[in-house]
């Protein structure tokens, strides 16, 4: 059976209409244009991307006060998308990224990339594109880690990180 915002019998409301209308809408885009420092070691909240070049906010989920978070101005189910850029290093084993809602991991919202060595070239991890039911005030990051010995620098121009969210679809 197909997907219906409403029942019989229930009456279309405006808030149904706009509802039925944004599924599959990107509602935000943003991306980080300029550095930001990420320390060797595992992920935390505490360095969580920080937008600064925000593409479009449909919705106003994003405020400069809290850069890191777009927050789900209503409840519903979105979807993820992302992808985290490290400038080039060679130490460590790990690059990674994990989605956060509310301040902590989530299951499912971990890409990582490792091998024996790091080549000294830029690496983009892609986030995992992930579905997810907010519930209105939730708020979503993305989450750098690496473990190259020092701290990491985000990359900029064509490698930089961004993140994307689409809605899905009522609860």
């Amino acid at each position: 059976m197909a997907f219906t915002p409403w029942l019989a019998a229930m009456r279309i409301t405006a808030t149904r209409m706009n509802d039925a209308s944004m599924i599959g809408a990107q509602v935000f885009l943003a991306d980080r244009a300029t550095a930001q420092s990420i320390p060797t070691g595992g992920d935390a909240a505490a360095n969580a991307c920080s937008w600064d070049d925000i593409q479009f906010d449909l919705l106003g989920g994003w405020v400069s006060g809290s850069p890191t978070r777009w927050t789900a101005p209503r409840s519903g189910r979105w979807t993820l998308a992302g992808g985290i850029g490290f400038d080039a290093s060679t130490g460590g084993t790990t690059r990674e990224c994990v989605w956060y809602v509310n301040g902590g991991a989530i299951g499912m919202g971990r890409a990582r990339s490792f091998g024996n060595t790091m080549a000294s070239v830029p690496v983009t991890i892609e986030a995992r594109t992930l579905p997810v039911q907010l519930a209105m005030g939730d708020y979503v990051e993305l989450v750098p880690a690496q473990n190259s010995g020092a701290a990491l620098n985000l990359a900029t121009g064509s490698y930089r990180s961004y993140m994307s969210v689409t809605y899905s679809g009522p609860l």
